[in-house]
Parts: C-alpha cells; structure tokens; sequence
C-alpha cells in the first residue's frame, strides 16, 4: 500500500477533484491521511508528533523536501517498483506543512525526495504528487501516458 501523510487539510474543491481522479487510476491502495497544522514554527513538534503516531515500524518512509535527491519520473517509478517489490511494509509519503517537517520525522525518514528546487503550495503539491504516482504506474506498465 501506499500512504501519503499531509500537514493541513484541503479545502480547495478543484485540487481534491484533481486528486480523486488520479488517485481512482492508481492499480492498489492508496491511502490519505491529514494531520493538523499549527499556526507558527512552535506548532512543528506537534505535527511531527501527530505524523509519528501514523506510521508502522515496518513503513518505508520517504518525505518530500527540497534539499532532498531528484528522480525523473522514470526514476521514480523505478523507485517505486522496486519498493513494492523488495520491501515488506507500506512505502509513506509524507509532505510538511508551510513550516516543513520536525527533525524527528526527518530522522524516521529512510529517503527524502525533491520534485522541484522551487517551493509550492502544499495544498498543490498533493494533486503533483498524485499525478506523479498516477505516471509511475503508467510508466510500469508501459502505457503510452507519459509520454
């Protein structure tokens, strides 16, 4: 299975369309978990605390962040394949909110991954992120959609 973990919650009617479109398309579970966001930099520990209590210890846990290592799509569906391959627990994805993510959730990590160098909206960076795993299985399968 497949987990994406998220600080906030979405309320914008056009990007959860957009997520429950990719997400239907993907070929096994795919699940969706919010934890509260805080209103300053203190409200961090929380959020990696709440983040925390989601995860298995069997989890392979990649955060999303933008000092960490740059796939091409390609790349990332071989990352993908090969954890659903070789791994036993569910492979997590988690995105921080507009504070990014406590050093105890970096520390839980076993990979961080970067989309962009540039920053987005985390509300935005869900459908990215759907679409991206959407493709990986597309990419898997050899299907004409990526390109």
């Amino acid at each position: 299975m497949i987990k994406l973990i998220s600080v906030g919650k979405l309320n914008q009617k056009y990007l959860n369309e957009g997520i429950e479109y990719y997400k239907k398309q993907v070929p096994i579970k795919f699940e969706m978990l919010e934890v509260k966001d805080g209103k300053d930099e203190k409200a961090l520990q929380a959020e990696g605390e709440a983040i925390l209590k989601l995860l298995n210890q069997s989890d392979y846990v990649i955060a999303l962040a933008i000092k960490g290592e740059m796939f091409t799509s390609e790349g990332f569906a071989e990352k993908i394949e090969e954890l659903l391959s070789y791994h036993q627990g569910d492979i997590v994805f988690i995105i921080g909110g507009s504070h990014g993510l406590s050093d105890a959730v970096y520390e839980r990590t076993q990979l961080k991954i970067s989309f962009s160098k540039m920053t987005f909206p985390h509300q935005l960076m869900r459908l990215i992120f759907t679409e991206q795993i959407y493709r990986a299985f597309m990419i898997m399968k050899h299907h004409p959609y990526h390109k």
